[in-house]
Formats: C-alpha cells, sequence, structure tokens
C-alpha cells in the first residue's frame, strides 16, 4: 500500500516538550497528502515554496509558541524573506502515529510581533 503522507524529518523532542501535558511518542514528522491538498486549496504556492524547507523549519524553529485553538499544537516560526508559519500537531498518544503538520502560512514582521505579545513563548533560538 502507498503511503499516505509525506516524512519531513525528526523533532527534538526537549524542544517541543513545553507543548505537552503528555509525553510526546515520537520525534518523526510527517505532512499528508489531504494537508498538503489542504494548504494548497487555502494559501496557494505557500506548500510548494517551502516544501523543501519543512525539514528546516520544524528541526531549527526561530520559535515555539502555544496554538491558543488546540492542545498539544504548536505554532512553529521561521524567518526567511518572509516569516513563515507552520502549525504543528504532536503525537501524544498511539491512536496518532506521527507528528503532523496542519497548515503553513505566510505572515509579515507585524503579524509576527503581534503573535509574540499575544501567544505563549515556548521556544526561542538564541
Amino acid at each position: 500500500m502507498e503511503e499516505e503522507y509525506i516524512k519531513i524529518g525528526k523533532i527534538d523532542i526537549e524542544k517541543y516538550a513545553p507543548l505537552c501535558d503528555k509525553e510526546i511518542i515520537t520525534n518523526e514528522v510527517i505532512i499528508t497528502y489531504k494537508q498538503i491538498e489542504h494548504i494548497n486549496e487555502e494559501r496557494q504556492g505557500v506548500y510548494d515554496k517551502y516544501k523543501d524547507d519543512l525539514k528546516d523549519i520544524i528541526e531549527e524553529p526561530d520559535y515555539i509558541m502555544e496554538d491558543t485553538k488546540h492542545k498539544e499544537t504548536g505554532m512553529i516560526v521561521k524567518k526567511y524573506d518572509k516569516e513563515v508559519v507552520v502549525i504543528l500537531k504532536l503525537n501524544t498518544s498511539d491512536e496518532d502515529k506521527k507528528n503532523s503538520i496542519i497548515t503553513i502560512w505566510e505572515i509579515k514582521e507585524k503579524r509576527l510581533n503581534r503573535y509574540l505579545l499575544t501567544h505563549k513563548i515556548l521556544y526561542k533560538k538564541e
């Protein structure tokens, strides 16, 4: 059977642990073809623009912030020519098989500054 996802990379569990009350089960990160389709529909061109950078974004983020809407989910930010936000759902149960990228979008520095004021910062690259 063909895989339903693409392997992206591996997170540093210690760096991401503050996002969860539970133990993170795996360090592997994937993106499903269904989520790629969603990103392509909602944010035309963003997946294609950053697909080769996703490993770097999740492994070497500039910021990890708490997602105020979803448990065990983080806003991962990396600065390139624009700031890129990746929403990552962490695996804390046997039901979820991998940590999974939910969506990706670009933001401007002004919005990033607003997020830094309104979201709990759990990690900041030194």
